[in-house]
């Protein structure tokens, strides 16, 4: 079950970083650090609910 939840967590944590690559290449670096702290909260945060 864990695999499930896994596979949309990963796509989302690509696409994020990738968002946050394109704001780093725009000189938008706040907005890509913010990026990146989301990222890693949607990563982590479903391994604590589960």
């Amino acid at each position: 079950m864990k695999y499930i939840i896994l596979t949309p967590v990963l796509y989302a944590f690509i696409y994020l970083l990738s968002f946050t690559k394109y704001n780093w290449d725009n000189r938008n670096k706040m907005a890509a650090i913010g990026t990146v702290i989301i990222a890693i909260a949607a990563l982590v945060m479903p391994f604590f609910i589960l």
